[in-house]
C-alpha cells in the first residue's frame, strides 16, 4: 500500500508541475512577494524583523484569496480525471483510499513547492537588504500558508469524490473558495451583532474555528505580524480560549481537523460512488 501511495503522490506531483498556471502562480507569488518587500519599505527603510513583519502584513490578504482558489482548482482538477478514466484506475489492484490520498499527497507537495519557492523570494530580498532578523517568522508564514492549501486541498478530494463531472466539482469548489474566503466573515459579523449581550462576542470569537482562512489569519498575525496587530479582540480571543498555550492548542487541533475530517469524508464518499 504504501509504495502505491509514493507512486501515485510521484505521478501526481509530475503531472502538477507540468502545468504552466502551475509555475505562472510561482512566478506570481515571487512577484508579490518583492512587491509587497519594497511597498512596505522593508528593503530601504526598516531593520530586518519590521521588515519582514510588514511584508508578512502586505501579503496575508492576497495569500488568503490566492492559495485557497489555486489549491481549489488544483484539487478539483487532479482528484477529477477524464471521463471514463475512473473505471481503469480504480479497476487496478490499488485501493481508492490509495488513490485518492496519494493524488492529495502529490497535489500538496507541487502547491507547497509553489508557494515556498514565490515567497521565498520575497523573503530573500528582505533579508538581503535588511538582515535575517526575524527571518523565523516569515517562515512560519510561509509554512502556515502552506497549510491553508494542504486543507483546501483537502476540501477538493471530498468535493470531487462526491461529485462526477468535473466541471460541477470545479462549481462546488468555487462556491466552497467563495463561502470561506469572501462570505463567511461578514456572515458570522452580522450573527453576532443581531445576537445581544456576550453571546455575540463568544459566538464571533468561536466562528474562528468554522473557517481555516480565519484561523490562518489570525495565527500568522499573532505570530508573524507586527507587535499588537490584533489588539485588545486579539488578547480577549486568546482569554476566551483560556491562554496562549491553550489557544495554540486550540488552533493546531481546528487546522489538523480541517485537514483529516474532509479527507475521511473523501474516502468514504469515493468508495460509495458506482465506478
Amino acid at each position: 500500500m504504501t509504495s502505491n501511495l509514493v507512486t501515485i503522490a510521484r505521478l501526481e506531483l509530475t503531472a502538477a508541475g507540468r502545468l504552466k498556471w502551475i509555475r505562472l502562480l510561482t512566478a506570481s507569488f515571487a512577484l508579490l512577494a518583492a512587491a509587497a518587500a519594497y511597498s512596505a519599505g522593508a528593503v530601504d527603510e526598516l531593520s530586518g524583523a519590521d521588515g519582514f513583519a510588514r511584508t508578512t502584513m502586505a501579503l496575508v490578504p492576497v495569500v488568503l484569496i490566492l492559495v485557497p482558489l489555486s489549491a481549489s482548482i488544483l484539487g478539483v482538477s487532479g482528484q477529477c480525471v477524464e471521463t471514463g478514466s475512473e473505471p481503469f484506475l480504480f479497476g487496478q489492484p490499488v485501493g481508492r483510499a490509495t488513490v485518492l490520498i496519494g493524488r492529495w499527497l502529490g497535489e500538496t507537495a507541487a502547491l507547497a513547492g509553489s508557494i515556498a519557492l514565490g515567497l521565498g523570494i520575497g523573503g530573500g530580498i528582505v533579508a538581503f537588504s535588511s538582515g535575517t532578523d526575524g527571518l523565523a517568522h516569515f517562515v512560519f508564514f510561509v509554512a502556515a500558508s502552506i497549510v491553508l492549501a494542504t486543507i483546501f486541498l483537502a476540501i477538493a478530494a471530498a468535493v470531487a469524490a462526491a461529485t462526477e463531472k468535473r466541471v460541477v466539482a470545479l462549481g462546488a469548489a468555487i462556491f466552497v473558495w467563495f463561502f470561506f474566503v469572501l462570505l463567511y466573515d461578514g456572515v458570522m459579523l452580522s450573527l453576532a451583532g443581531w445576537i445581544t449581550g456576550s453571546l455575540g462576542g463568544r459566538v464571533l470569537f468561536g466562528s474562528v474555528f468554522g473557517n481555516p482562512a480565519d484561523l490562518i489569519r489570525v495565527a500568522t498575525l499573532s505570530v508573524a505580524g507586527t507587535p499588537n496587530v490584533l489588539g485588545a479582540a486579539g488578547d480577549a480571543w486568546v482569554r476566551f480560549l483560556g491562554g496562549s498555550t491553550a489557544a495554540t492548542v486550540s488552533a493546531i487541533a481546528a487546522l489538523t481537523a480541517w485537514i483529516v475530517v474532509p479527507l475521511a469524508a473523501g474516502i468514504q464518499l469515493i468508495r460509495a460512488r458506482d465506478l
